[in-house]
């Protein structure tokens, strides 16, 4: 898992995608053979003061390259309410080569370089897929993330639910963006969760509706725990890429 670059990328990169605002149909995000693709989570927490210039500098340097780069599929980050120095950060590529060329461009070379004077910790978490649901096009304001861990025993039985929940609440609410949950490689009990949506609103109207309160009455008992980390308002546009025919 690296840490590759931040919320600012997806505000510049939404120019060079061309997103629409109305709402599309939901899409999963997958390999040209249908598999599920790469996926890293990231920390990067920012000496104090210092995030919205390190956002500039990938903005800058990164994101111009990384809209061209077939394989780099999205780059959603989020700045920490509690703390707006911690962004995180779902990156999803086609591959580990696509990857390798992301990481290999001069922008990013340079961007790493340029962000060492300010860059104060970097976190890489190794995850595995689980549901990578999205509108086909659309932006949201509002993100959540949640950990949940998970009891072993229930761990195959809560994978199924949260997949099931997600592609239902894609596909059936219009203020839900993108719903993606991973697992940890090393914990894979510990599940993480990016959740965006259209905005606060939609938020609410999709955590009070009764299906997703149905989703919740049925995970309590696959739980030991839970942590929802709220983020700053931010603009995220959906990227275009990864929707293959199967």
């Amino acid at each position: 898992m690296r840490f590759n670059f931040i919320a600012a990328v997806c505000l510049v990169l939404a120019a060079y995608w061309g997103m629409k605002a109305h709402v599309a149909e939901a899409k999963p995000i997958t390999t040209p053979e249908g598999k599920l693709p790469l996926v890293h989570w990231a920390v990067l927490q920012a000496k104090p003061g210092t995030m919205g210039e390190m956002m500039g500098m990938a903005a800058r340097n990164v994101a111009p390259l990384a809209a061209k780069e077939s394989g780099t599929y999205a780059l959603y980050g989020s700045l920490d309410k509690q703390n707006p120095n911690v962004m995180r950060l779902l990156e999803i590529y086609e591959d580990e080569a696509a990857y390798e060329i992301h990481v290999g461009s001069a922008g990013f070379r340079k961007y790493r370089e340029e962000r060492k004077a300010i860059l104060e910790k970097l976190v890489i978490l190794p995850v595995d897929p689980i549901v990578l649901e999205q509108k086909e096009e659309g932006t949201g304001t509002d993100v959540v993330l949640r950990l949940y861990e998970v009891k072993p025993e229930k761990l195959d039985a809560f994978k199924k639910l949260i997949a099931e929940e997600m592609r239902r609440g894609v596909a059936e609410d219009a203020g839900v963006m993108g719903l993606f949950a991973t697992s940890e490689q090393e914990r894979t009990n510990m599940i993480h969760t990016y959740e965006l949506f259209r905005d606060d609103a939609a938020r609410d109207s999709y955590r009070n509706s009764k299906a997703h309160r149905e989703f919740w009455e049925k995970a309590q008992d696959m739980l030991n725990n839970t942590l929802e980390v709220e983020n700053m308002p931010g603009k995220v546009t959906l990227s275009p890429k990864g929707f293959h025919e199967k």
